[in-house]
Parts: structure tokens; C-alpha cells; sequence
């Protein structure tokens, strides 16, 4: 059985349940703009996606609030380590030097400020 942490424990980030709500019912009328769900329970899946989403959304931007200068850089050295994987696939008639040094660059900045 799952251990219940109560909702004013420390650490447990506050949700804006009202915002939540309103971002809810603002993806289902854009989902809905114009055409209704033929029956009630389409209603209620619908708006059940929609809630889902409005939770994934407010998590998503706790955990991105939480993370420190270091977890951000080091996440944007790992994107721009993807970038430069891409640049290399680009097709051989394609320049790609000038992309490669900025992206170097950008990626030795974030590398120097994640050390100090």
C-alpha cells in the first residue's frame, strides 16, 4: 500500500488548482470550438484529457522552476550536444561550419559557468 504524504508536507510543491482549472476548460473549448462530443461520456473524456494535460503542464513547470543554474546549463549542453549531432547529418553540400563553432562555443560558455 502506496505511503500518503499529507498535502502540507515540506517540500510538496503548491498548485494553483484555480489555474489548473481554467487552463483545463480553456484546451477543451479550444478542443470544441466547433463541434461538440456526441454524448456525455465523450464530454467527460474529453474534458478528462484536457485536465490531464493542465496537471502536466503545472508539474512540468514546477520541475522546471526547481532546477538551479548548474541542472539548466548542463540540460542545454546536452540539447546542443544533439545539435551538433544534426549539423553532422546535414547533406555534404551544406555548410555547417559557422553552426558548429557557435554551437562550440555556447556549449564551452556553459561548460566554464557549470564549473565555477
Amino acid at each position: 500500500m502506496p505511503t500518503l504524504i499529507p498535502a502540507t508536507a515540506e517540500g510538496m510543491p503548491k498548485f494553483n488548482r484555480a489555474a489548473i482549472m481554467t487552463l483545463a476548460w480553456k484546451l477543451y473549448r479550444r478542443d470544441w470550438a466547433n463541434a461538440r462530443p456526441a454524448s456525455a461520456e465523450a464530454r467527460r473524456k474529453s474534458f478528462s484529457r484536457c485536465l490531464k494535460s493542465a496537471w502536466m503542464t503545472a508539474k512540468f513547470e514546477v520541475e522546471t522552476a526547481r532546477k538551479t543554474i548548474k541542472q539548466r546549463a548542463a540540460d542545454r549542453v546536452e540539447e546542443l550536444t544533439s545539435e551538433l549531432m544534426r549539423i553532422d547529418a546535414r547533406p555534404w553540400k551544406m555548410t555547417t561550419v559557422a553552426d558548429r563553432r557557435a554551437i562550440q562555443a555556447e556549449i564551452q560558455s556553459l561548460q566554464t559557468t557549470t564549473l565555477q
